[in-house]
């Protein structure tokens, strides 16, 4: 009886070392074949998503607000999303540029915003937020500017200080990102800024700076969401002066940097500004949209009706598609009493 009892606790020591190297032997094969293999895939999968970081998709988390209705309140009722991977209302479609590289930002499972990167440019196309009381607390501004983590680095302009002629622009600003130290951490990664002149138009009292103020007074119980973006081409503005595609130097790196020749910004929301429903549950009546675009220079005034165009026409002059999610965004209309205009 020993004899067999010591057989029998040979052989469960044996059981137990081939057991061992078995998954000795996985965690090999896992770390030095499946895993890069897997990496390579999702690195082939980014690229086809414009060259960054896919777009989420629709079950990805939304604005965590206290009960406020939002479009992915109820994921499963959008409808088939144009953007890439999108149930994030803002989201302009993807394009298929090489240029242009995509990455989006969340935190503790809420969405900050998405920034579309122009290499060329050295300069964001256009950044989409939604934008939300909730959004805005305490939290002082952070001025560190660094290297947005989820693209490549080299395409990226190094901004510890200015560009040198033209100051760091926000695209989403500081002050809209203030309830946690990482929302607003976020907004100074290098791929939300932009040059632009200071005064009269970033600066207090600017046409810019009155543009973002207006766009804040249209925040509601809501959301509002906000597409704010870039031109390079040369532009004519409503008064027909001409604004020249131009490059600066960046003081920091020494490398070349395109200089916006007009910002803009598109605005969805629902007109009652409460009515607790999704965007994609609205019929037209029920929203309104419309753009407002400012030429690149300075010009100390108030945002104005003739700074105001629908969003069909901006889709023309960007070759973009906003809102593109959103089946029934009013894009044609732009009334100017509907903005207090």
């Amino acid at each position: 009886m020993r004899r067999r009892t010591q057989r029998l606790g040979g052989k469960r020591q044996l059981i137990y070392i081939v057991v061992i190297v078995i998954l000795l032997a996985g965690h090999y094969l896992y770390d030095n074949y499946i895993a890069p293999h897997q990496d390579k895939i999702s690195a082939v999968v980014e690229a086809v998503a414009g060259n960054g970081v896919p777009f989420p998709d629709s079950s990805a988390p939304d604005i965590a607000t206290s009960g406020i209705s939002s479009e992915n309140s109820a994921p499963n009722s959008a409808p088939a999303a144009k953007p890439y991977r999108s149930g994030w209302a803002e989201l302009p479609s993807a394009t298929k540029n090489k240029d242009h590289y995509t990455a989006y930002h969340t935190s503790n499972g809420r969405r900050n915003y998405s920034v579309c990167f122009s290499r060329k440019h050295r300069c964001p196309v256009w950044v989409a937020a939604p934008m939300h009381r909730s959004y805005k607390g305490s939290i002082k501004r952070s001025d560190n500017y660094a290297f947005d983590p989820k693209l490549p680095v080299e395409i990226q302009p190094l901004l510890k200080r200015s560009y040198g002629e033209y100051t760091r622009g926000h695209i989403l600003g500081s002050a809209e990102r203030t309830a946690t130290q990482e929302l607003n951490d976020q907004v100074f990664y290098v791929t939300n800024i932009a040059p632009q002149l200071r005064e009269g138009f970033n600066a207090r009292g600017g046409v810019w700076n009155n543009l973002e103020s207006f766009t804040d007074r249209h925040i509601c119980r809501d959301t509002l969401y906000v597409v704010t973006g870039a031109i390079f081409d040369d532009y004519t503005d409503h008064s027909g002066r001409e604004v020249k595609a131009s490059t600066t130097i960046n003081k920091n790196d020494g490398k070349s940097v395109a200089v916006p020749t007009a910002f803009y910004k598109v605005l969805l929301r629902t007109k009652s500004g409460s009515s607790g429903k999704s965007v994609y549950e609205c019929s037209a009546s029920e929203l309104k949209c419309a753009a407002f675009i400012v030429g690149h220079y300075s010009a100390s005034r108030r945002t104005a009706k003739s700074d105001m165009m629908s969003v069909k026409e901006l889709e023309r002059l960007t070759g973009l598609n906003f809102f593109a999610g959103v089946k029934n965004a009013p894009k044609s209309q732009a009334v100017a009493e509907e903005w207090g205009l």
